[in-house]
Order: C-alpha cells, then sequence, then structure tokens
C-alpha cells in the first residue's frame, strides 16, 4: 500500500506533445541542395529576361503580366539592378 501511495504522488502530467523531424537522409540532402541550385540558377535567368524586356521597351506592368510574376517582384528585380 505504501508504494501505491508513492507510485501516485509522483505521477506525470503529459506535457504539450513535441515533434522533433528526423536529419535528413544524406540522399534527400543531395536532392534538396540540386533543387535549390536550380532554383538560384531559374531565379537568374529570370532577372535577366526582366531587364531584357524593360530594355527592350516594356513596362513594368507589361513585363508582370508576360512573365506570370508580380509588379512587385519586377519592381524589386529592377531596383536590385539599379533601374527604377
Amino acid at each position: 500500500m505504501e508504494l501505491e501511495r508513492r507510485n501516485m504522488s509522483h505521477t506525470c502530467s503529459p506535457g504539450s506533445p513535441t515533434w522533433i523531424a528526423p536529419p535528413p537522409k544524406p540522399a534527400a540532402e543531395a536532392v534538396i541542395r540540386t533543387k535549390l541550385t536550380e532554383y538560384r540558377r531559374m531565379c537568374q535567368e529570370r532577372d535577366r529576361l526582366i531587364l531584357e524586356a524593360k530594355k527592350g521597351g516594356f513596362s513594368e506592368v507589361a513585363i508582370a503580366e508576360l512573365s506570370g510574376h508580380s509588379r512587385n517582384t519586377v519592381r524589386s528585380v529592377l531596383k536590385s539592378h539599379g533601374i527604377s
């Protein structure tokens, strides 16, 4: 009976569940690195095309409509390359 009382007095109240993602597997990490590298190249190509269109006389609105990017993205790219 004494043992039961001791066990009851030390019950743990469950806290909020915590989920920690397992570390990525090496193969998964390589895939992610490859995808991020490809994305960086794609963004560089995007910037080049936006700059080319602007130099070709297209308005920011036209570039946004034709490229599918928002006007804010087009403005941001132009601004980052010193073109207003």
